[in-house]
């Protein structure tokens, strides 16, 4: 898991390059007849202006929408300024061959920019909705709001005059001038419905025509996204051809274009061969009728394009939510008196806060250094230089038990007259731990313990008996310095594996905070109703891909990408998986019920909230 995690491919930039793939593979040959209609002699290549554009149009990663206007506008000062005699079939194809792939770049932007701008209304259209849903919402709304609309309706009966006259035209304003009229009301109308309702009501009922305002704007984004999706360019069925001219390629980028234009409502310039009430140019003479020039694609990026952007960015900013400053300025209220608060509890508790600090310092430090550092350093010690144990010598052990054979020997020799092969046979018993022969003559001694004791054995076969107790503990520290040696390792893994685990966890915490995997509520719900949505319009759907409306297309596409803007706070582990299973939702190949199953899966592998764990 990564603090930085780069956000999933959305549903244009996929099917982009689904399409420049198509592109590259087509087979494109020139006709026989139009090399005949050519000059004489046919050059290798096209000019060098087109031969550049097509290399940015082929590179890597496809150019932003400014470099693409820079792009067609290099191609159309050059198509100016050359005459229509010196046009060769190479730049014909070359050219053809830019369209198409300006074509399918703003293609995808212009599907990108619905897209954005109808999560953008259903994200403000949700905000409305969670917020009308309680009583206490609208109370919210209303107290958040009432500053702005008591200003509004106080500039609006400010006379124009001096300061001193400006100051006396002010005055406390009606209740009606505080709220917006009613939509689809006449004024009368709408005044005796304010004269009448409460300020509750009236907030209510503007909340709810924002809400109606931004679900129209959200559908009418969502038809021509349907629109875009449905229609959009098809070099894969050109792919199926044994050959493409140069001329099949101009037809599904005008297809495409007009497509485009139906969807911006521009004029559709590119099928025009001059403009009306214009003297034509050296460019403009040689157009054919039905051909897209890069001057109509630019028209798109410069100007139909920014205004579709604009239709959203106006709509959101008078029925969208209020502004971040309009939300928060009544909490901020509190803020200087809390300050203060926390400033006095500060100063009086600076000592305490000061030991508080140094403990919390010095614990961190502790954990670190004794859990985590030295415990880290003793493996890597271990592993370089091998275990610590006991220090228990061999020699030690050598040196003890060949005393006590020589101990037990003399004994043998003094008491049982033992001599030759016999005390051979005596060493070997006590090597091998017998002690039988030593315990014997103790047994007898004991008869007669204080004469035994002044002059027999008994002292002897005790102090015996005690460098046998010392040989075994010498021989059992022996047996665990080795045992201790042999598992070092794996005591120091012990040692450090809780601090490893408790960073472990904390920075898997961290990162999902970070992420926005368990950011809270609001990401909560966002997975949960952006998967209702997109059963529920399933389920309303008709079973043939074919017979599915615009809208309906649409409004699933926004739905699954507002999912997968969702899957950028998932771990990159399980996120491709989900990316999976929404690219399924969006084939049109597959059939309704098939989706639902796909919908059904998601529900049980993801859980109602997107975080049941996957293994």
């Amino acid at each position: 898991m990564s603090f930085f995690s780069s956000p999933p491919p959305s549903y244009a930039q996929e099917q982009l390059q689904a399409h420049l793939g198509q592109l590259t593979t087509l087979p494109v040959v020139v006709p026989v007849a139009a090399l005949e209609t050519t000059t004489d002699v046919v050059p290798s290549r096209a000019s060098d202006r087109l031969q550049h554009a097509l290399a940015q149009l082929t590179a890597g990663k496809p150019p932003s929408l400014d470099k693409l206007a820079d792009i067609l506008d290099s191609v159309q000062r050059a198509d100016d300024e050359v005459e229509v005699s010196e046009i060769t079939v190479l730049d014909r194809e070359a050219q053809a061959e830019v369209v198409t792939r300006a074509v399918s770049l703003i293609w995808a932007h212009t599907m990108q920019t619905f897209v954005d701008g109808a999560l953008q209304l259903e994200d403000d259209r949700a905000w409305w909705d969670y917020a009308i849903s309680s009583r206490t919402g609208t109370v919210v709304y209303l107290v958040q709001t009432l500053p702005y609309r008591v200003f509004l309706a106080a500039a609006d009966k400010i006379q124009p005059g001096t300061f001193t006259e400006k100051l006396h035209s002010l005055h406390w304003p009606s209740r009606g001038s505080l709220f917006k009229s009613l939509h689809g009301a006449n004024a009368s109308i709408s005044q005796q419905v304010m004269k009448f309702a409460s300020p509750l009501q009236l907030t209510r009922r503007e909340m709810l025509t924002n809400i109606g305002t931004l679900t129209k704007a959200r559908d009418a984004a969502a038809v021509r996204v349907g629109i875009l999706a449905s229609q959009g360019p098809r070099w894969g069925s050109l792919e199926m051809s044994a050959a493409v001219s140069p001329t099949d390629l101009s037809d599904e980028a005008k297809r495409v274009y007009s497509v485009l234009c139906d969807v911006l409502d521009a004029q559709d310039q590119g099928l025009l061969t001059t403009k009306p009430g214009k003297v034509q140019s050296v460019g403009a003479r040689r157009r054919v009728k039905g051909e897209v020039t890069p001057a109509a694609l630019l028209q798109l990026i410069d100007g139909s394009l920014p205004r579709a952007e604009g239709i959203v960015k106006s709509t959101l900013n008078e029925f969208g939510r209020p502004s971040k400053f309009t939300r928060l300025w009544f909490p901020l209220l509190f803020l200087p008196p809390a300050i203060y608060i926390a400033a006095n509890s500060v100063v009086k508790n600076k000592e305490w806060l000061k030991e508080q600090v140094s403990n919390a310092r010095e614990t961190v430090k502790g954990f670190f250094v004794q859990w985590v550092w030295e415990p880290l350093e003793e493996i890597a010690n271990t592993m370089r230089g091998g275990g610590k144990g006991l220090d228990v010598s061999p020699e030690t052990v050598k040196t003890d038990q060949e005393s006590l054979e020589r101990m037990v020997m003399d004994l043998g020799r003094d008491y049982y007259h033992l001599s030759g092969s016999q005390l051979e046979q005596l060493k070997k018993q006590v090597a091998s731990g017998d002690m039988s022969s030593v315990l014997k003559v103790y047994e007898n001694e004991m008869q007669s313990p204080i004469k035994n004791a002044l002059t027999g054995n008994l002292i002897r076969t005790l102090l015996i008996q005690v460098q046998k107790t010392k040989t075994d503990l010498s021989l059992s520290l022996e047996s665990l310095d080795q045992l201790l040696r042999s598992q070092q390792l794996t005591f120091a893994f012990v040692g450090v594996a809780p601090s490893v685990l408790l960073l472990w966890g904390a920075w898997g915490w961290v990162s999902s905070l970070w992420t926005g995997e368990n950011r809270g509520k609001s990401r909560r719900r966002r997975y949960f109703h952006g998967m209702r949505n997109v059963e529920r319009l399933l389920l309303t759907a008709p079973e043939d891909e074919a017979r599915m409306s615009d809208k309906d297309r649409g409004l699933i596409i926004v739905s699954v990408s507002g999912l997968r803007t969702w899957a950028t706070g998932i771990s990159s582990a399980r996120r491709e998986a989900f990316l999976d299973d929404l690219r399924m939702v969006e084939d049109p190949g597959l059939a309704r019920d098939d989706k639902l199953r796909v919908v059904e899966r998601m529900w049980r592998c993801w859980g109602m909230d997107g975080r049941k764990v996957v293994v």
